[in-house]
């Protein structure tokens, strides 16, 4: 089999292996509305009376806070378990004659096409539970998309220093929720701390997407620069995995 047939049918089968799980399915789904949802309920519960550094309702910052945080924790424990079972399977087809480079783009493919499919429940979510409010959805998929991959690619890193579902995913979640809290804008921290959390720009443009349906230009090439970072990091860690390093 050459190159040409290698790497069409790595991306298959990495990632029909997370689609064919029924657990996987449902994460997708009920996750991200439930987390837009229990954040946008939590802060519409609190007061009006200048708590939060943020104008406008806080029911529409809170919904916008929960897509934000489940895309890029859900998209970052999948790059965690896409590390863990390169550690095994990808050793093996290595020997079997694939290619590190045909078998890291089957894994990153499988990052995006999930965080795709993420960010599109995330966006059918948001504009179910704020209708008439959405003002460029593609704008906010594209955003979504864009904190999505960061995660994937950081659960990547993550998975080559802490090789372990359990504890891997938990120390994903508690990044997500803190990198979420810099980000969401609640509260008045210096935008020379904020524009160091990698959620702080996907988080912006789906704000400015979502209220003034309009693109946040300044905040473009900052998410990419963190995908492109996190990108050669979990390029450089996924090499040394396959490669039996860290055995």
């Amino acid at each position: 089999m050459n190159a040409t047939r290698r790497i069409p049918a790595g991306i298959r089968a990495s990632t029909l292996s997370f689609f064919r799980e029924p657990l996987n399915i449902a994460l997708l789904l009920i996750l991200p509305t439930l987390s837009i949802q229990i954040y946008g309920v939590s802060l519409s519960q609190f007061p009006e009376i200048g708590m939060f550094a943020v104008t406008g309702s806080l029911t529409t910052v809170g919904r916008i806070t929960g897509a934000v945080f489940a895309t890029g924790a859900l998209a970052g424990v999948l790059g965690l378990f896409q590390m863990i079972s390169a550690r095994n399977a990808d050793r093996r087809l290595v020997i079997a004659g694939f290619s590190p480079s045909e078998l890291v783009v089957s894994r990153f493919t499988t990052i995006l096409v999930v965080s795709l499919a993420i960010s599109a429940v995330s966006t059918v979510t948001l504009t179910w539970l704020l209708p008439g409010t959405i003002g460029a959805p593609f704008i906010v998929f594209s955003s979504l998309a864009l904190a999505g991959i960061t995660y994937g690619l950081l659960g990547m890193l993550v998975g080559t220093i802490l090789p372990r579902e359990l504890e891997g995913s938990l120390v994903l979640v508690i990044l997500a929720d803190m990198d979420n809290v810099f980000a969401s804008g609640l509260f008045n921290i210096d935008d020379d701390i904020t524009q160091f959390a990698p959620l702080s720009h996907p988080h912006e443009l789906v704000s400015r997407a979502v209220v003034e349906g309009s693109l946040a230009t300044d905040h473009v090439l900052p998410a990419l620069a963190f995908i492109a970072i996190f990108g050669m990091l979990s390029v450089s860690a996924y090499a040394y995995t396959v490669s039996g390093g860290d055995a």
